[in-house]
């Protein structure tokens, strides 16, 4: 029974347009599960709000599963009955088959570091939240695609191309982490180079050219040092839990990018401009969009042209959510404006969605300030933090720390719960936050595993796992009851779990997730201080277990929905 949209039902049959967007629940349960304010209604009903919910207190016919509703000066609240409650909360909890996949195909891309960089915090972040997206998604029943999209060609790849033929003079290194670090330094330190000797500046356009045309040396060393740098982000990927179901890289689409802008050419919709092509967009205040550089160069624009081809007609997807930066949302408005136009003459390119995000900035700290200023992670000064770096500090402590509790365990148990606990910790660090605001990132905050994090969440299915294994095998009652508050609080915060995960794939935010998932924790531990469950009475017991099981079984498939895998003894 979803009883908020049985109650937007008979609101709306009360006169109430939108009722399922105005419900809000109360602060506090004694107010009632749901409450309706009437503010919003005095424009339409033409009266103060106090008057609107006396009217429509008296109209509406309350549907089943509520047992009463109360006025409270412009608000009506409304109260669910407890078996009702039960009822729901416990069909919420009970393991269920994945929902049917139907309807088109969806891509999620995320991800898309470049070879030969560094794979840092701001990556994790974008990850995190694809990933997590895509699982909302097919909670829903959606059909989903997970592509990386990773830039393999461009001046990046030629300055750490410089740095290994000019600049290195030791051994590579032979580990896949250490070569992953190892790319990153190459990179940075090209970039230096050419910082500090502008004459250098031709010499990197000169070896993109050079690549392109097919320079076999060259060509021989790019392709050795991209094997290595996929090789260690696959590394990342197995270690997040993560399997995309196609990488694409830049050189597969740059050729077809600039043969689609030449058409665009061709077929009046994009201009010259000194040897340059651009869409002229100004019309929807959207500028002109550059799709192919003088010297008949591919840009970014040309390439993911081409991409939104070969995600319609190679992948059939009609739809694709690209999670990228906040920062590019300009170029994504002209690129789809781009897209659309073209969809028009011929529908052959994949819808295209932007899901932006913030940054992850990092905190630098002066003498003068205890609180830092944040600054942008640039790879080409070095400046980032690397996941290899987060894992590690993070991995270091949860290790420490379940050591020192389970002096009992066996080393592999104990690097396997630590090593679950730290990817708990980073990948909710990374989640929790709303993804249209900035991440400011302090190792302080980063490593702990206290407060409002995932081991906190993952802690509290520990503990609820405890108390079934110390319970055994036990009989649920056909008819359970809860009457104590601590019970019917958690039962009403169980119930909510299908409502927050429909709402947070509606608005691409894993963080409502996470918010859910603390407040569920929050009010299981707050139960479990307070009501006896193993040694409740006779049929007390029976229920208060069943109760349990239902909130470890809710904080799984919530945390299932971050990415983060429970354990059952921390």
């Amino acid at each position: 029974m979803d009883l908020k949209s049985e109650l937007a039902r008979a609101l709306e049959k009360a006169g109430v347009k939108n009722a399922s967007g105005l419900l809000e629940v109360p602060p506090q349960k004694s107010m009632g599960d749901f409450a309706l304010p009437c503010f919003s209604l005095a424009k339409e009903f033409k009266k103060n709000p106090v008057e609107i919910a006396a009217e429509l207190n008296k109209k509406i016919v309350l549907p089943k599963g509520f047992s009463r509703s109360e006025l409270k000066g412009p608000y009506i609240n409304f109260f669910v009955e407890e078996s009702a409650l039960a009822e729901t909360a416990l069909n919420e909890s009970r393991a269920q088959k994945k929902p049917a996949r139907k309807g088109k195909k969806i891509i999620v891309e995320y991800c898309q570091a470049n070879p030969l960089k560094d794979f840092h915090i701001g990556h994790v972040r974008n990850i995190c939240l694809g990933e997590s997206i895509a699982r909302l998604l097919e909670a829903q029943g959606k059909k989903v695609l997970r592509v990386d999209y990773g830039g393999d060609v461009g001046p990046h790849v030629s300055k750490s191309l410089y740095a290994y033929r000019n600049l290195w003079k030791g051994a590579v290194p032979k580990g896949i982490a250490e070569q992953g670090k190892w790319l990153g330094k190459l990179y940075a330190m090209g970039e230096k180079e050419v910082r500090d000797k502008e004459a250098l500046e031709d010499r990197m356009r000169e070896m993109v050219v050079q690549l392109e045309k097919g320079d076999k040396k060259l060509v021989s060393d790019w392709k050795k040092l991209r094997k290595m740098s996929l090789a260690y982000f696959d590394y990342i990927y197995k270690e997040l839990g993560i399997k995309f179901d196609r990488i694409i890289l830049e050189s597969e689409v740059e050729k077809e990018g600039i043969k689609i802008a030449n058409q665009l050419y061709r077929e009046g919709i994009a201009a010259k401009d000194d040897g340059a092509l651009l869409v002229d967009l100004t019309k929807y205040n959207l500028d002109k969009f550059l799709v192919l550089k003088s010297d008949g160069a591919a840009l970014y624009s040309s390439k993911d042209l081409a991409l939104a081809k070969m995600k319609k007609q190679k992948l059939k997807a009609e739809l694709s959510y690209n999670v990228v930066g906040s920062e590019q949302k300009f170029y994504f408005q002209q690129l789809i404006k781009t897209l659309e136009l073209l969809n028009q003459r011929k529908n052959e390119y994949c819808e295209t969605i932007h899901v932006p995000y913030e940054l992850v900035m990092l905190e630098e700290k002066d003498n003068k300030s205890e609180k830092g200023k944040a600054i942008k992670m640039k790879s080409r000064e070095g400046n980032v933090i690397t996941y290899i770096e987060l894992f590690e500090k993070v991995f270091q402590k949860t290790l420490a720390e379940t050591r020192q509790r389970h002096e009992d365990w066996s080393q592999k148990k104990v690097a396997e719960t630590a090593k679950a606990i730290a990817l708990a910790a980073i990948k909710f660090g990374m989640l929790a936050q709303d993804r249209n605001k900035t991440i400011v990132f302090n190792w302080d905050r980063a490593t702990s595993i206290e407060g409002e994090t995932g081991p906190f969440v993952m802690y509290s299915y520990a503990r609820a796992q405890s108390i079934l294994k110390k319970a055994g095998k036990f009989a649920a009652p056909k008819k359970p009851e809860f009457k104590a508050e601590k019970e019917k609080g958690l039962l009403s915060v169980i119930s909510k779990y299908s409502e927050k995960a429909a709402e947070a794939e509606a608005q691409m935010s894993p963080h409502k997730i996470a918010h859910y998932l603390l407040e569920l924790a929050s009010t299981f531990n707050s139960f479990y201080h307070e009501v006896p469950v193993l040694k409740a009475g006779k049929g007390g017991r029976e229920s208060r277990l069943l109760l349990v099981k239902a909130a470890s079984e809710t904080i799984r498939k919530g945390m299932e929905l971050l990415n983060i895998t429970v354990v059952q003894e921390m």
